[in-house]
C-alpha cells in the first residue's frame, strides 16, 4: 500500500514537471520603447531558423559569422510603436533565445538611448 502511494506521488510529480510542447515552432517577441521606429537587435540561441515581422513590422536579418548561434536583426515600423516579430526555432521547448538591443531610433529617425528599450519573448 505504501509503495503504491509513493508510486502515485512520483507519477503526479513527474506530470507536473512537463515543460510544455517541444519540436519546431514559433516564438513571438517584441521590442518596446517610447516612440520607437526601429531597432537593431542581436538574437542568440540554438536552433534559430528565421524571423518574420508582425503587425506592420518589417524585418531584415543575417547570421553573425563570427558568433555561433547569433543573428543580427533590423526591425522597422513605419508608423512607430511596438516592434513585434516571430522567431522560428527548431524546438519551442528549449531555452528562450537571448535578445540584446544594440541600437534604436525613434519614429522621427533620431537615435534613442537603449536603456529605456525592452525586448521580451511572450510565453
Amino acid at each position: 500500500m505504501v509503495v503504491g502511494a509513493i508510486g502515485a506521488i512520483v507519477a503526479i510529480a513527474a506530470a507536473g514537471c512537463d515543460s510544455g510542447p517541444s519540436g519546431p515552432g514559433v516564438l513571438v517577441a517584441s521590442v518596446q520603447g517610447e516612440s520607437l521606429g526601429g531597432a537593431l537587435i542581436e538574437v542568440t540561441g540554438r536552433g534559430i531558423q528565421g524571423f518574420d515581422g508582425l503587425g506592420g513590422t518589417q524585418i531584415y536579418d543575417a547570421a553573425v559569422p563570427s558568433v555561433p548561434d547569433a543573428h543580427r536583426v533590423i526591425l522597422i515600423h513605419p508608423d512607430g510603436g511596438e516592434l513585434r516579430f516571430e522567431i522560428h526555432v527548431d524546438d519551442v521547448g528549449a531555452d528562450d533565445p537571448v535578445i540584446t538591443v544594440v541600437s534604436a531610433a525613434g519614429a522621427d529617425n533620431l537615435t534613442l538611448l537603449t536603456a529605456g528599450i525592452e525586448a521580451r519573448i511572450e510565453r
